[in-house]
C-alpha cells in the first residue's frame, strides 16, 4: 500500500510539472478567431467568418447589443481550395476562371456607429484575396477597391460551411 501511495504522488507531481501553471496542452487547438478590415481610414472588427455557398465568404463581426451593428465584407469566390491567390475578373469575362478568379464583393459598414446610418456598397473594380489553410484554420487577406473605395483586410481563424 506504501509502495502505490508513493506511486501515486511521483505520477501526479510528475503530471503537474508539464503543465505550465495549471495549463492543458493546446497543440491541436484552433487559435482565437480575428481579424478586422479598414476602408476610408477606419477598421472595424471581423470576428466571425462563414460559407454561403453560392455567394461566397462573408467576414463579419457578431452584432452585440445595445447596438447590433453588423460590418461586414462578402466576397464572391467559388471556393476556398482552388488557389491560394485570387484577382477580382468579372464573372462575365470570357478569362474568369473560379480557380483564380472572384467575381465582386459587397461591404456593409457603419462608421458612426449609429444603427440605421451605415452603407452598403458594391462595384469591385480590382482586388486580390490570399488565402491559407492549416487544417481547418484559415488565414485570409485581401486588399480590394469597391465603388472607388480602397479596403484592405485579414482573418485568421475558422471558416463555418462548406468552402468547396
Amino acid at each position: 500500500m506504501k509502495k502505490l501511495a508513493l506511486f501515486l504522488l511521483a505520477a501526479s507531481t510528475f503530471a503537474s510539472a508539464c503543465r505550465k501553471d495549471g495549463q492543458v496542452e493546446k497543440e491541436n487547438e484552433v487559435r482565437p478567431t480575428g481579424g478586422e478590415f479598414t476602408i476610408e481610414g477606419k477598421s472595424y472588427l471581423s470576428d466571425y467568418t462563414y460559407w454561403t455557398g453560392n455567394d461566397g465568404l462573408v467576414l463579419t463581426n457578431v452584432p452585440q447589443a445595445p447596438t447590433y451593428i453588423q460590418n461586414a465584407v462578402q466576397i464572391f469566390v467559388d471556393s476556398l481550395y482552388f488557389s491560394h491567390k485570387y484577382t477580382y475578373l468579372d464573372r462575365n469575362d470570357a478569362a474568369y476562371d473560379k480557380r483564380k478568379h472572384f467575381s465582386n464583393a459587397v461591404v456593409k459598414y457603419t462608421p458612426s456607429g449609429i444603427y440605421g446610418n451605415g452603407f452598403e456598397i458594391t462595384g469591385v473594380t480590382a482586388g486580390t484575396m490570399n488565402v491559407s489553410n492549416n487544417g481547418e484554420t484559415f488565414t485570409i487577406d485581401f486588399d480590394i477597391t469597391v465603388a472607388g473605395r480602397q479596403m484592405q483586410g485579414t482573418y485568421v481563424g475558422k471558416v463555418a460551411g462548406k468552402k468547396f
